[in-house]
């Protein structure tokens, strides 16, 4: 029985007239009568009583019962396999965060959003680490990397230009001093960045932490002038736990964000403190960056999501999120 023969005798039913259903159909009447005892013959019942007026059988208004269901069936199971073949060509493929902090949390959110409203959707997590998660973009091994600036966006931008890469901001963060309790730093009525130039900065050399590091540099010259750098104190820790575990040493202070500062093994760590730092616009902004010429269309449902999840975020005072992030071309999309 074809899908076909149903929907002309579920019209011929709705009519009761050969020559409308015809036309309806966009067919001729006999081809159209042809079919109908077609199914007649298929099913060993006679459907439609014919004379000056056509008429349903018991059998055919059974049967019309059914027709329509099998029909809205059809119709609905052509609509999802052609939704999974929409959606299932696309795979995005997400940076995974480097650190659970204010921006890994929007991200998997976003993530658990966007898989709610794109169940046929296939999006998967990679790590990639450091400098070369753009490296990966341009590679096509990531649909959307992650990393963070704590310069104006112009600069940014600037690169984006230069690699075809668009920056989109998600959040600004103030960054805080993390120390010992007794540190000579609490000491102080106020902290500004110069004071902490000669202060050993705790930084790891994992490379996921790459970003955060290259992004402090930046920031001691964009705000101090150039040539000025930290004093960095590096360590090979393998995980950000066991670097952020490291803090024996008395003289060493580490930058981070209130995001950070909510690990449970930070605030476990009763002997450390928290520090504000004085200067206006110490802040680090964490970014997802994506090709300016990427064409999957996930990729705008899953900033969609990114949107959706910061609309209902319980949002800090001291941060900024999305177009707040001073940036002439934050949202640009294809």
């Amino acid at each position: 029985m074809k899908i076909e023969s149903i929907n002309e005798f579920i019209v011929v039913a709705h009519h009761l007239n050969f020559t409308s259903a015809a036309q309806k159909l966009h067919i001729s009447q006999s081809n159209l009568s042809k079919h109908i005892a077609e199914l007649e013959n298929e099913l060993g019942v006679e459907l439609i009583q014919r004379g000056k007026q056509l008429k349903l059988t018991a059998a055919g208004m059974a049967f019309h019962e059914d027709a329509i269901q099998i029909h809205h069936l059809y119709l609905g199971a052509v609509a999802r396999c052609r939704d999974v073949a929409a959606q299932t060509h696309e795979q995005l493929i997400i940076q995974e965060p480097y650190i659970i902090d204010a921006m890994g949390e929007i991200l998997y959110k976003a993530a658990k959003l966007f898989r709610d409203e794109n169940p046929y959707a296939m999006l998967r997590f990679s790590a990639e680490s450091g400098k070369k998660s753009i490296e990966a973009l341009a590679d096509n091994r990531l649909d959307i990397a992650i990393t963070v600036d704590c310069c104006s966006p112009d600069n940014l931008n600037s690169v984006g230009e230069k690699k075809d890469v668009i920056y989109y901001p998600v959040i600004q963060e103030p960054l805080y001093i993390w120390c010992r309790n007794d540190h000579p730093l609490t000491k102080m009525s106020e902290v500004h960045l110069r004071d902490i130039v000669s202060v050993p900065l705790n930084m790891t050399t994992t490379r996921c932490f790459d970003p955060m590091r290259f992004a402090v540099l930046d920031l001691f010259e964009h705000k101090l002038g150039a040539g000025i750098r930290p004093y960095l104190r590096t360590f090979p820790s393998e995980t950000l736990n066991e670097f952020f575990m490291n803090t024996q040493e008395s003289e060493g202070i580490f930058l981070v964000t209130q995001g950070v500062l909510k690990s449970p093994l930070l605030q476990m760590q009763t002997d450390m403190t928290v520090l504000p730092i004085a200067d206006e616009d110490v802040t680090i902004t964490s970014y997802l960056a994506v090709r300016a010429s990427y064409d999957k269309v996930s990729i705008d449902r899953f900033f969609d999501a990114i949107e959706a999840i910061v609309a209902g975020l319980d949002r800090r005072p001291d941060c900024k999120y999305l177009k707040e992030v001073d940036n002439p071309e934050p949202n640009e999309r294809n």
